[in-house]
């Protein structure tokens, strides 16, 4: 049950690579938000009561509702609606994700099993999330896509922190938590400035940002 969980996030990943319509990413973000809650909710039972209400409070409140609820008020705000211009088209992408989705899950099955604390499976997916990640943020053109990729690395990085330890790692998914929120916070910030003064969202129209003391 739980492993199945956590190949259907893998799968969004490879939804995520192949869309360009921004609200579906922030869709994608509220079902990765409850599948991690689902995958916590099973090792509930050897929990503290501290440790259930921080995770259901992480995963269901801020990762399900309270940053795609942010994101979706920036869209909005920017009239954003798709970044089609990504550098590589969309079969590529989806092929790309799926052979690293698929190497992630086969290095983990050759080297994880000899480690009994980590789940392989969990250890695959969640490897294979921040690589994915990663690599589409260097695609994509669109400043309010990297900030998704971000929020799906984080993902990744939440569900890695879950593979490699039965104990819960309250204190490091308390730093992550407050590592995201200050820079969803910035970058939401950022993008709407940015649209302001440039009425785009393209990465490349960043380069055309200069220090004033050049203006002068």
């Amino acid at each position: 049950m739980v492993n199945g969980l956590i190949i259907l996030f893998g799968l969004t990943m490879l939804y995520i690579s192949t869309t360009s319509r921004l609200i579906a990413h922030t869709k994608v973000l509220v079902v990765q938000g409850l599948l991690l809650f689902l995958i916590c909710a099973s090792g509930f039972s050897h929990a503290s009561i501290t440790a259930i209400v921080f995770l259901t409070v992480e995963t269901l409140l801020v990762k399900a509702i309270l940053i795609p609820w942010f994101l979706n008020k920036v869209l909005k705000k920017t009239h954003s609606n798709r970044d089609t211009d990504a550098n590589i088209a969309h079969f590529w992408c989806l092929l790309i994700s799926s052979l690293i989705l698929f190497g992630g899950l086969m290095f983990s099955m050759v080297h994880i099993p000899s480690l009994s604390m980590i789940n392989p499976v969990c250890f695959g997916i969640a490897l294979s999330t921040i690589i994915i990640s990663l690599w589409l943020i260097t695609i994509k053109h669109k400043i309010i896509s990297n900030v998704v990729e971000f929020i799906t690395m984080e993902n990744g990085i939440f569900l890695l922190s879950l593979s490699v330890a039965k104990q819960m790692p309250m204190l490091v998914n308390i730093g992550v938590l407050l590592d995201v929120f200050i820079a969803i916070y910035i970058l939401g910030l950022f993008v709407s400035q940015i649209n302001k003064e440039l009425g785009d969202l393209e990465v490349s129209h960043l380069s055309d940002l200069k220090d004033c003391e050049n203006n002068d």
